[in-house]
């Protein structure tokens, strides 16, 4: 039969993944006690003490090389379902889950995570980084949900416009500074140097260098960024939220009041998300909520930030990227409303920009170069009924 793999349409990660036969996703467990310690703050965030899972029925979908997977199998689930199609990445999850495999407990479906089936309905469904990036991020998140037995929990992550948007404009840098058109490894050893020095700010920074610009500088934006508020949209009302980490939800409200069916959780998080959207653009800073529409146009300035990346990335032509020097400094004006050292960090960014687009020079990056965004967020949701 004809390979007809050039006329179908590029699928997120996965063909990336394949075509450079890489798995740029590794945690550093060098010091293990320290990573398990990682991941059992993430399940408190999320409202999930890391003894429930002993005794339950768990499911991952895309659990990438394994490494989160093995703290999950630390915490005795009684069967361990693991779904993924990267032969790279399932290669490490076999040598690093092996005793959970000799024992019976972990299985591994080597299948496309929106290709896989089954009957059977889980205690605890896991998707990490898999589904911000995908062309229906919506009905992706809706597919792997459905796996969820009621009473059960969904874990997924949300990244969107505000939170990636450092790492949306250091694609621009890295598209200006090595061509799309050089080869992988080319542009990593170039890439490799001008990013470490950001990466380094971050404190608590467990992914190799190299994997993390393989993943979020050199992997081409295929599909669609996914917020909060769009996973919250999409599993209600079958599912209420339970936890977030960051933890941004407060809810005031008298348990007692709260009988109503259903009693609005979700839309007591969409409301505080949207109060606290501001704090997702930087990292660094933690201010008090704000009036929600006091935060649109600063979320729609990075929105059209990201379109406009799309339309630079699709073109190939340095000049497409005036636009987004124009959009950057009118992100800064919305967020000098807020902060000053996170406006300073965007306005070091534009005159890096304006820069390299008249004289091809890499300046100093300046503040730019600690700026991050909350990245990615996980939210956890109890499916309704028992």
């Amino acid at each position: 039969m004809p390979d007809n793999a050039a006329a179908r349409p590029r699928r997120p990660f996965v063909d990336f993944y394949g075509e450079h036969a890489v798995s740029p996703v590794a945690q550093d467990i060098s010091d293990l006690e320290k990573h398990l310690r990682r991941r059992n703050a993430l399940y408190m965030h999320l409202g999930l003490p890391p003894a429930w899972v002993r005794n339950l029925s768990v499911i991952e979908f895309g659990p990438g090389g394994g490494h989160n997977a093995l703290h999950t199998l630390r915490l005795g689930p009684r069967r361990y379902v693991l779904v993924d199609a990267n032969p790279a990445g399932l290669a490490s999850v076999q040598q690093l889950l092996a005793a959970g495999i000799e024992s019976g407990v972990v299985e591994i479906a080597r299948s496309l995570i929106e290709e896989y089936d089954s009957a059977e309905r889980f205690d605890l469904v896991l998707c990490e980084g898999v589904i911000p990036g995908q062309l229906d991020p919506s009905a992706f998140l809706r597919r792997v949900a459905r796996f969820a037995r009621p009473g059960g929990v969904v874990v997924a992550t949300c990244a969107d416009s505000v939170s990636y948007c450092p790492e949306i404009l250091r694609r621009v840098m890295a598209d200006l500074i090595a061509p799309p058109t050089l080869p992988m490894e080319q542009r990593l050893s170039a890439l490799l140097p001008v990013f470490s020095p950001h990466l380094a700010t971050l404190e608590g920074m467990s992914r190799p260098h190299e994997d993390w610009i393989i993943d979020n500088l050199l992997q081409p934006l295929i599909g669609k960024y996914f917020s909060i508020l769009e996973a919250i949209e999409a599993l209600h009302p079958e599912f209420d939220i339970h936890g977030s980490s960051p933890r941004f939800i407060t809810d005031w409200r008298w348990y007692k009041s709260l009988h109503a069916d259903p009693p609005q959780f979700n839309h007591a998080a969409a409301l505080a998300c949207m109060a606290s959207m501001h704090n997702f653009l930087d990292h660094s800073i933690l201010t008090a909520p704000r009036d929600p529409q006091s935060n649109r146009p600063m979320m729609e300035t990075c929105d059209a930030i990201f379109e406009a990346y799309l339309g630079f990335q699709n073109s190939a032509d340095p000049s497409a990227a005036t636009g987004i020097l124009a959009l950057t400094r009118t992100l800064c004006g919305h967020v000098w409303e807020f902060s000053e050292s996170t406006a300073g960090a965007f306005e070091d960014f534009a005159r890096w920009l304006e820069t390299f687009l008249d004289t091809g020079r890499n300046i100093d990056h300046g503040r730019f170069a600690p700026l991050f965004g909350r990245g990615q967020q996980y939210l956890s949701f109890i499916r309704c009924g028992q």
